[in-house]
């Protein structure tokens, strides 16, 4: 039996059709429960939602993104079903597709349908070819940016999802980053409210925006820390971890002792993990890496063998051949610092040797 679904339905100003998607997607197999996240609305989509039998959270900041983050964390259960508001009319009994498509290995199932009045422009312009471009293992979806899907959301860092139009891309690269599988499921014919130009070019922009912004973080580049002890790992790599966990790739770190202090900051991140050292020679990428990017401390030169995806090494200290800025790890690098009784002033990156190149 699959587990039980929260679904989120993301509103604003949508009075007119909230009541029926409610109603509708409330009758679903495996649906416990469906929370309406009311997005700033001027008219009466909250209360209409709550008559429907909806439980209705406010998010008063604009942005899908915004909504999105607050629904999934509000959520009670770990699957998770987003829906959008302004649907209107839909095949219900399709719905139940994405529910029986999860197995083992799938965190997200994709709802593909289709729209007579829709020439999907956003999809066969703009997202399609980036990903077949940027993220090739998912080049093939029908509609990769559908806003109709269910996801597991214990796999990724929901709380870092981006606030904008871009959030249903960004669970999908997450997932996928994460190692596990994006199925796709035909949803059947849906009519959403007509859109104009400008509402394109807006999503145009935050989703280019969004991409581009992706494009050098490596998110299919696993990263493998080993080294002799936490201070050690939370000192020269404690930025690259911080980062790569931020946006949903894999860390695994691989210690001679300790290591609870990292837990204790890096923990709440789903692709973060923690080891002995002896277990390092074991390591096997995940399956959709591209590459598994080894940092080890000076002096430590186990390697991890068998990887079916290209390898680099990387040591720190000495001759710096890589300078990786901390962005947005600097928070979490510092919170380790000062968990370990370090100093906590932080330069703006870290060096690495190369050592070897996959």
């Amino acid at each position: 039996m699959h587990a039980p679904i929260s679904v989120i339905i993301p509103a604003r100003d949508e009075a007119e059709t909230i009541a029926q998607v409610v109603a509708t997607v409330q009758d679903l197999p495996c649906v416990a429960e469906v929370v309406v996240i009311d997005n700033g609305s001027t008219d009466a989509t909250a209360a209409c939602a709550a008559a429907a039998g909806a439980r209705v959270i406010a998010e008063a900041r604009p942005g899908m993104g915004h909504a999105v983050r607050n629904g999934v964390a509000a959520a009670a259960h770990d699957w998770v079903m987003k829906v959008d508001a302004d649907l209107g009319r839909f095949e219900t009994g399709l719905f139940a597709r994405m529910a029986e498509a999860r197995a083992p290995g799938v965190g997200l199932v994709k709802g593909a349908w289709n729209d007579p009045h829709d020439p999907m422009p956003m999809t066969r312009l703009l997202v399609a070819p980036a990903l077949r471009l940027m993220f090739p293992g998912l080049g093939e979806l029908r509609a990769p940016n559908s806003g109709i899907y269910l996801f597991d959301r214990s796999r990724i860092a929901h709380q870092r999802l981006t606030p904008d139009y871009a959030v249903d891309l960004d669970v999908m690269l997450r997932v996928h980053a994460a190692g596990a599988r994006v199925e796709e499921v035909d949803i059947g014919r849906i009519v959403h409210d007509a859109r104009n130009p400008d509402h394109y070019s807006r999503m145009a922009q935050e989703i280019l925006a969004f991409f581009l912004s992706r494009q050098p973080l490596g998110l299919l580049d696993e990263v493998v820390v080993i080294a002799a002890d936490e201070a050690a790992a939370a000192q020269h790599v404690g930025g690259v971890i911080a980062g790569k966990l931020i946006a949903g790739a894999r860390v695994s770190v691989y210690l001679n002792e300790g290591g609870a202090t990292l837990d204790a900051v890096f923990g709440g991140f789903p692709t973060y993990r923690r080891a002995p050292f002896a277990e390092a020679a074991g390591h096997a990428p995940h399956a959709n890496a591209a590459r598994l990017r080894i940092i080890r401390a000076p002096g430590l030169d186990r390697a991890v063998p068998g990887a079916c995806v290209p390898v680099d090494v990387w040591e720190t200290g000495g001759a710096a051949d890589v300078p990786v800025p901390l962005a947005t790890g600097v928070a979490l690098k510092r919170a380790a610092l000062e968990r370990l009784g370090l100093p906590t002033d932080v330069p703006p990156r870290e060096t690495f040797r190369v050592v070897a190149e996959g």
